[in-house]
């Protein structure tokens, strides 16, 4: 019986993930799947719509890690991401009745991910990687069965410069300093700057982790480790796609 009920509960976990990633795969192929859906907004603009100030925001993004983007040290919010967060701080202010703050639990819990370089993997994690590659490789085997002669960022939203300033609630001129002091993601046509959106928000999110860790705060110090071990795998999973491209020609 309870070999049944495992059996049951993975198949169940199985079924969810495999739909979960064809709506992913589906979008991503979709040519008209490039229009940008976050919204940003600036401290005052969220603290309007909140209704809490802007110190409790920079407070709440600091001591609760809630999401956001700094642009040279211009603090953006995505409206629908800081949501969960300002939700729970109304709710509780700034007790922590789950203990999902406790400071000696994250300390633990980074050590733990040192020691076991990831520590142990769940199976959802090992299943949803497994599924994700063997579509990766269906959607290259479809494009180059149907012949498309024709290039294009599936799933990606390419920026120009200005479109990229006012998509993160800043100037070109700032936007130019990025790409040229701080290294962000971008490809040239000519003498143009482009900007893949995508890679963009990674840069932007990654680095501002850097930051606050580096002033040691724990909680963004859990972010940037995971952050860490996520695009390792991710360079796995690239260079396991790579061979496989190899060995099909």
């Amino acid at each position: 019986m309870e070999k049944q009920v495992i059996a049951f509960l993975f198949e169940n976990l199985y079924t969810k993930i495999l739909h979960e990633e064809l709506i992913v795969l589906t979008e991503s192929l979709s040519p008209t799947n490039n229009q940008i859906k976050k919204r940003y907004l600036t401290m005052k603009e969220a603290a309007n719509i909140n209704g809490i100030s802007s110190s409790v925001l920079r407070q709440l993004t600091y001591a609760r890690a809630m999401p956001h983007l700094k642009v040279k040290g211009r603090i953006i919010l995505e409206e629908n991401e800081i949501k969960p967060t300002i939700s729970d701080y109304k709710m509780n202010d700034w007790s922590d009745p789950d203990k999902n703050w406790d400071v000696s639990k994250i300390q633990s819990e980074i050590i733990n991910f040192e020691k076991n370089k990831g520590g142990p993997r769940m199976i959802e994690d090992i299943l949803r990687q497994i599924i994700r590659e063997e579509l990766d490789q269906f959607s290259k085997d479809l494009i180059k069965e149907t012949k498309k002669e024709k290039k294009r960022y599936y799933g990606r939203t390419v920026l120009t410069v200005k479109e990229a300033a006012d998509y993160f609630r800043t100037s070109p001129a700032t936007i130019y300093s990025l790409l040229k002091e701080e290294g962000m993601p971008h490809f040239k046509i000519q003498s143009r700057s482009y900007i893949v959106l995508e890679e963009a928000e990674a840069f932007l999110w990654r680095e501002t982790a850097k930051s606050y860790a580096e002033q040691g705060n724990i909680y963004w110090q859990r972010i940037l480790q995971n952050l860490d071990w996520e695009e390792k795998e991710r360079n796995a999973a690239y260079a396991r796609a790579l061979k496989r491209l190899e060995e099909d020609f």
